[in-house]
């Protein structure tokens, strides 16, 4: 006798609006417009454009878009610089991206919290599990740390991979393993009289992929004293939990509120048998078991399908706490003020020479700062510019740090301004040297003085978008255009190559 079967609808895994939209995304890629990708805003899917930062709510926006005057600036502006035979090999959500895996699942993938334009309800990912055996990390040895006595220059060198040790990574310490992935090229085309450098007039990195550079290039471009380390990020990547106390993550507006609505259905009591019925001691017994499931919630990292699981019985104090779970887990990068998507890549500064992160040597615990992976490219071509500047102006400085008064290249350095003299993190400062008695690096710069460095950037970074360099890689970099041009006029532009920059990656 045949086994009988229960026939029931199937529910499909994925919306209509999503099949759709990921049909339209297919289409427009198989066109060319690799650089666009879709996010999730709530329960609606946006297309966003990595290029001008634009989210695109319908077909109809996004046709206008890629047709408008602003998009095809940055598209001419990328068919140069982004758009080559060797692309960069990340996808941070602001510059670069990466699409060269392809298929359903890289399409998944880029169903993400979006950045712009108040696009930002993303959900908190399972990658942020460091039980995942996706990290290649072992644990942090304490002993085996403070009894390696390996020179400074020979620390954690295995063939191109490198072991950073004490690393932060989800509230534990660990060691991690990094692999290389990649040279960058610093360049700059100058004006010079008489051999003389007397303006930058473009400053960029070039992906040179990772084919060695030739005994030639390197006898005469030397490797730079940092490097970039790229991880695929999540919220409490290289930090601390994000609060101790669940009653911190309600404002006291809904704790008031919760407390009114308690009073009001004690007055709106009609019976002993009526089910909506409450009484003082089921109160606090519901109020209790909120605590606790308030305070397993925290304990489990602020996973956020937990919220499902776990019996929280006020609906709006439910939705206060995943709403104030989503304003403390977002992070800004410092250096162009846009959101960090989870799961897109983000990057830190790693110092060669000590093999320590930057920000090592401001903090005892491991914890360290990410940035767009652009973001972080562009921050070396700005320290490297005000180095540049600096020596133009004054020649080599024996201190990192010194005041300047009177001279002005480029802009880049002021009638009172602060010298940079190494590449440092953007906003702790630290440039991860070592620093004996558990003491911690110094502030060099004021706020003030940052907040000017980013301003640069910025600036830099627009130009270049309308007059960017023309070379056979894939390339990012400044533009700094001279108003005057009289006084350049009749002098010699040269291009020099001046430093390669090592990108490493941690294995997800």
């Amino acid at each position: 006798m045949p086994e009988s079967r229960e026939l029931a609808l199937h529910k499909p895994a994925v919306s209509l609006k999503e099949q759709l939209a990921r049909t339209t995304l297919r289409n427009l890629r198989s066109q060319g417009h690799t650089y666009v990708e879709l996010r999730e805003d709530g329960k609606r899917f946006v297309f966003f454009c990595t290029l001008c930062l634009a989210p695109c709510y319908s077909d109809a926006v996004l046709l206008g878009h890629l047709n408008g005057s602003l998009h095809r600036e940055r598209l001419s502006c990328a068919k140069i610089t982004l758009l080559g035979e060797k692309p960069w090999p990340f996808n941070d959500g602001v510059l670069f991206f990466d699409c060269s895996k392809g298929g359903e699942e890289e399409e998944r993938a880029q169903i993400s919290g979006a950045g712009e334009g108040g696009v930002g309800t993303f959900p908190l990912l399972d990658c942020c599990d460091v039980d995942d055996e996706r990290f290649a990390i072992v644990m942090y040895d304490e002993n085996k740390a403070h009894d390696n006595n390996q020179p400074a220059d020979e620390i954690s060198h295995c063939g191109d991979n490198l072991l950073i040790s004490g690393l932060l990574i989800k509230e534990r310490t660990v060691d991690l393993e990094v692999k290389f992935v990649g040279f960058g090229r610093i360049a700059a085309r100058l004006f010079e009289t008489k051999g003389r450098p007397t303006w930058i007039d473009k400053l960029w990195c070039e992906w040179l992929g990772e084919e060695c550079p030739s005994d030639e290039e390197k006898a005469s471009v030397p490797e730079h004293d940092f490097a970039i380390v790229t991880f695929s990020y999540f919220y409490n990547l290289g930090r601390l939990g994000l609060l101790d106390e669940p009653s911190r993550l309600l404002t006291s507006t809904s704790a008031e509120s919760g407390k009114g609505e308690e009073d009001n259905g004690r007055k709106r009591k009609k019976s002993f048998s009526d089910p909506e019925d409450t009484s003082d001691s089921l109160c606090s017994q519901y109020d209790s078991s909120e605590e606790v499931s308030s305070r397993a919630l925290i304990a489990a990292d602020y996973d956020d399908h937990l919220v499902n699981k776990r019996v929280i019985k006020n609906r709006k104090v439910r939705r206060e706490l995943r709403k104030q779970q989503r304003i403390n887990s977002e992070r800004i990068c410092e250096v162009c003020k846009q959101k960090m998507l989870p799961g897109k890549d983000a990057a830190a500064i790693l110092n060669m020479k000590t093999g320590k992160l930057a920000c090592g040597s401001r903090n005892l615990l491991g914890a360290f700062h990410l940035f767009h992976v652009s973001c972080v490219v562009h921050w070396f071509l700005f320290c490297e510019s005000e180095i540049l500047g600096s020596k133009m102006v004054c020649g080599k400085g024996k201190k990192r740090c010194t005041k300047q008064s009177g001279a002005n290249v480029n802009g880049l350095v002021s009638n009172v301004s602060w010298q940079i003299f190494s590449v440092f993190c953007p906003e702790c400062q630290g440039t991860g040297i070592n620093i004996e008695g558990g003491e911690i690096e110094g502030d060099t710069f004021p706020l003030s003085q940052t907040w000017r460095f980013g301003v640069k950037v910025s600036e830099g970074r627009k130009a270049w978008v309308k007059n960017p360099e023309k070379l056979e890689n894939c390339s990012t970099g400044f533009h700094f255009p001279q108003q005057d041009k009289e006084a350049v006029k009749g002098q010699e532009e040269r291009v020099q190559s001046m430093k390669l920059v090592r990108f490493y990656r941690v294995e997800l």
